[in-house]
């Protein structure tokens, strides 16, 4: 069967191949760290088990809210956020153009940590958080508008990791292209 012969939805699956999975292995990455950690890490809790001493550590904690405790308790509203950020990204992936690998890439990475996250939130009621860094932060106890920065980096997952990582990614390639567009801009004689 030609490329010509397949449905869209189809093409979307075989052409975009990577997308998929980096999806599909980063989700598997999530969901199993979070049960091992459920295993491992949960029955220490309070307590923080160093990784690297005095950088990183395991340390349980069960989150109702966002990062930093952002919208606690309000599970409907962080499901409905994450169902929203999901369809756009898929309606992105949709309509990329299968030669843009980091672009893929960083939607299924932000695409992987929301699902997974989603997934503890809508069976669990909570989202699992296993990862501490053990410092302080350097700007601790400052306030932006009503918003105290804690002393500590909150405890974070895996899923946490791969939406930071798609978040960067789509920012440093916002800038690649802004370069680029100023490139095209000087090369394009004025009038045309």
């Amino acid at each position: 069967m030609e490329d010509t012969e397949l449905t869209p939805m189809q093409r979307a699956f075989t052409r975009k191949g990577l997308f998929w999975l980096t999806l599909i292995g980063a989700l598997i990455a999530d969901i199993a760290t979070k049960a091992w950690a459920d295993t491992y890490v949960r029955p220490t809790a309070p307590r923080v088990t160093p990784i690297i001493d005095g950088f990183i550590g395991w340390k349980w904690a069960e989150n109702q809210g966002a990062a930093f405790s952002i919208m606690d308790g309000k599970p409907f509203v962080l499901a409905m956020i994450a169902s929203l950020v999901l369809a756009a990204l898929m309606f992105y992936m949709w309509k990329a153009d299968p030669k843009r690998k980091f672009f893929l890439v960083a939607l299924a990475l932000v695409g992987a940590g929301a699902i997974g996250n989603l997934y503890d939130r809508l069976l669990l009621g909570h989202v699992r958080d296993f990862m501490f860094f053990i410092f302080d932060l350097p700007f601790n106890g400052t306030k932006i508008i009503n918003f105290e920065i804690p002393v500590k980096y909150p405890v974070f997952n895996v899923a946490d990791i791969e939406i930071i990582a798609g978040v960067i990614i789509l920012i440093l390639m916002s800038f690649k292209s802004d370069k680029k567009k100023k490139a095209d801009k000087k090369e394009t004689p004025d009038g045309a």
